[in-house]
């Protein structure tokens, strides 16, 4: 074949092609079609930005109660799990021992994890036996010395109670009510 007779054929199938498609029935323009299928996917891609942007609103609000307190102490001390359990659980035995038995109660049923904490606390051989050189069984002194030796027995500086503290008065404010955020408070500070 020679150039001209395939230039012939090419013209042929393009009157063939351009005669097919304004046939007598009428049919959609190919660049509608496109039009309308990219509407769609834009429908699609915006109502996904919503669907995400409602999920990082919502994730954002989460309360601390859902997250955990373990949880939050990792997070923000940068301690391990197992750390942060019995960090918790050392600061909830020193108030156990220094608060009235019913509010202690009130506290520990507002605490998810509570037992779980509380049996992660090392025990602490100076907690008794400082606590009584001192005097009281509730001193400042005496809970501040008890939760160091803990802390120590965890691979924690004893310089960390003093963060654990607040982060956990905090959750105990936000799940039990500030009431009893105090209560803690005045328990790990008994004098």
């Amino acid at each position: 074949m020679d150039k001209t007779q395939c230039l012939k054929i090419h013209c042929i199938l393009a009157v063939a092609l351009i005669a097919g498609c304004a046939g007598t029935t009428p049919q959609q323009n190919p660049l509608d079609t496109v039009g309308k299928g990219l509407s769609s996917i834009e429908s699609a891609a915006q109502s996904g930005r919503q669907m995400i942007d409602a999920g990082t609103v919502a994730a954002n609000t989460v309360s601390t109660n859902q997250i955990g307190l373990v949880d939050i102490l990792v997070r923000q001390l940068g301690v391990s799990q197992q750390q942060a359990l019995g960090g918790a659980g050392a600061i909830f035995q020193v108030a156990q021992g220094s608060m009235n038995p019913q509010a202690f109660a009130t506290l520990s049923q507002s605490i998810p994890g509570m037992n779980t904490m509380l049996n992660a606390a090392p025990a602490s051989p100076m907690a008794g036996g400082l606590s009584s050189l001192m005097g009281s069984g509730n001193s400042t002194l005496g809970n501040m010395a008890a939760l160091a030796a803990s802390f120590q027995q965890l691979n924690l500086s004893p310089d960390l109670v003093g963060q654990f503290i607040p982060i956990i008065t905090n959750y105990v404010s936000q799940t039990s009510g500030q009431m009893t955020a105090n209560l803690l408070q005045t328990a790990l500070t008994a004098r």
